[in-house]
């Protein structure tokens, strides 16, 4: 199920920053259809880095999304840092113009 979970939450990712990239050309009806995938993916998010994240980087949360926790752990040299470094070249910059992660 947290498999499951886990990667219902990366499509829903791919899905926003695709509406992110798109948004200032589309029309109301898609943007209607969208927001809610968006408002989806920040809950998924928030839940994912409370309790997914604390436990995969065995730290508690300093902040509210998942992508700000791995922007402070990727300037690490530690374990931390190679794990968010490699999160965020592999599974979420690609997805977004310019990368994701900063």
């Amino acid at each position: 199920m947290l498999l499951v979970y886990i990667y219902v939450f990366w499509l829903l990712f791919i899905v926003t920053m695709a509406g992110k990239a798109a948004w200032p050309k589309l029309t109301t009806v898609p943007r209607v259809l969208i927001a809610p995938a968006a408002l989806v993916a920040l809950f998924l998010d928030v839940f994912f880095n409370i309790f997914i994240a604390t436990i995969l980087f065995l730290d508690l949360p300093r902040e509210w999304t998942f992508t700000q926790r791995l922007e402070r752990y990727k300037p690490d040299q530690s374990w931390r840092g190679r794990l968010a470094r490699w999160i965020c070249s592999n599974l979420l910059d690609p997805f977004q113009v310019g990368g994701h992660c900063h």
